[in-house]
């Protein structure tokens, strides 16, 4: 039922932007894999992205003094953007069964990976940082992603959360990264007819639910574990994404 979907879509819209208002990730990727059960992909994408913007830019402008502009410009922003620019090449050349497999197959590995490493770091440990190579191929691995189903944030975060010791930084960085790339993809979505009426108006509707989850999402930043909430986060990724290579 119509009906059923959308208010599946604002439910999960709501939950998604309330973990990245918390963590400064999340929003795009919880939102695609559970509501791909629901929409074609190649339809939530370009509804989604340009929603998002009013959550990144409401980071940015609110936190623009923790953004770490040498270490985004230098060196996050290059790598996921040229990453980025051959994910939407995928995303336009891909058809929607084999964007939900792959997507299925990137979203359980990853979750997977992640849940395991979050587990067994004890609270407050530091990850070790990582190595100039290895840091470029999880960038430029997150821009595919992002390109492909604005969903590279959890490679990014990967990478990111070695090189950043300040909560605050981490946040307000990923989200001008995010409003940045998003810009880019929304241009795109314009040019390549992705983006209708309808993914307008579907955006417009989904406005409400962005606003609700900033707000619940900044009174929580501060009094939630932030590792037993990530390690939740990712084990409903990991039911989400093993649902959709099922049904892939």
């Amino acid at each position: 039922m119509p009906e059923l979907r959308f208010a599946v879509l604002l439910s999960v819209v709501l939950l998604a932007n309330v973990v990245e208002a918390v963590t400064g990730f999340g929003s795009t990727i919880i939102a695609v894999t559970i509501c791909a059960h629901f929409y074609p992909i190649d339809f939530l994408v370009p509804v989604l992205v340009p929603a998002n913007l009013v959550l990144s830019g409401y980071i940015v402008a609110r936190h623009r003094a923790h953004i770490n502009a040498r270490l985004l410009f230098g060196v996050i922003l290059p790598f996921v953007g040229v990453g980025a620019a051959g994910g939407l090449y995928l995303f336009n050349s891909m058809g929607t069964d084999r964007l939900k497999l792959v997507f299925g197959v990137f979203v359980l590995a990853f979750s997977l990976f992640q849940f395991v490493r979050t587990a067994r770091m004890k609270e407050g440990e530091e990850p070790a940082p990582l190595g100039r190579l290895q840091a470029g191929l999880w960038l430029f691995g997150g821009g595919i992603m992002q390109g492909m189903y604005a969903s590279g944030g959890p490679m990014v975060v990967y990478y990111s959360s070695r090189v950043f010791k300040d909560k605050g930084a981490f946040r307000a960085t990923l989200s001008c990264l995010w409003l940045i790339v998003n810009i880019c993809m929304s241009v795109s979505y314009a040019l390549t007819h992705k983006m209708t009426p309808e993914t307008l108006r579907m955006s417009g509707l989904i406005l409400p639910c962005i606003v609700l989850g900033i707000v619940i999402g900044e009174a929580v930043h501060k009094r939630i574990p932030e590792r037993a909430f990530r390690i939740v986060v990712y084990a409903l990724l990991i039911v989400a994404g093993a649902a959709l290579v099922s049904n892939g």
